[in-house]
């Protein structure tokens, strides 16, 4: 009797612990699910708009760079503001969870090729002379401020206040500069 007693209990223990394995999986299923995928998607998707922003900004560079002109719009195409204005609104608008804020803020960035030093024009001023590219090297730069909407707005502040990319929009700003391909346009 003793030996039935022993083996009963055996057999019971086993399924308890079976049991509780298949029991306890939801559980931990719902806290990989909710603490450790969804928080990862939610940065990803935040890095994601982030690239796109700032993809946006080095599109608006490259095509602001290729213009014949700085300022003014010119029979042989658009100008370096104007270009650098609609590539980086159209890129924005392409995806949903980015904005620009402001401006968008173009420069002419004027490097001396026998000291080094660079110049930076003031946001959107041509050139009050015409290049001299024998002595500088000019490049476009384009500034975007933006904000990257996170995936999911979370509405309470709490006792943390406001915390961007969570209870909000995350500010960014983004640099992108090329090579002036055409500088004797950027006094026009």
């Amino acid at each position: 009797m003793i030996e039935k007693q022993i083996t009963i209990s055996r057999r019971n223990s086993r399924r308890l612990r079976r049991g509780t394995t298949i029991a306890e999986m939801p559980v931990v299923m719902w806290i990989l699910i909710l603490g450790i995928c969804f928080p990862v998607m939610i940065l990803a998707v935040g890095t994601l708009r982030f690239g796109f922003f700032w993809n946006a900004c080095r599109e608006a560079a490259t095509q602001a760079a290729k213009c014949p002109t700085f300022q003014v719009d010119s029979s042989l195409g658009k100008s370096a503001i104007n270009t650098a204005d609609l590539v980086a609104s159209m890129a924005t608008n392409s995806f949903s969870g980015i904005s620009i804020v402001g401006p968008v803020k173009v420069y002419i960035l004027q490097t001396d090729v026998n000291s080094g030093t660079s110049t930076q024009n003031p946001d959107r001023q041509k050139l009050p002379a015409a290049a001299d590219i024998d002595h500088n090297i000019y490049e476009v730069q384009v500034e975007l401020d933006g904000q990257v909407e996170p995936l999911i707005r979370y509405p309470v502040q709490g006792m943390f206040g406001s915390i961007p990319g969570l209870t909000g929009p995350f500010p960014v700003t983004v640099r992108a500069q090329n090579s002036c391909e055409i500088p004797q346009g950027l006094n026009q």
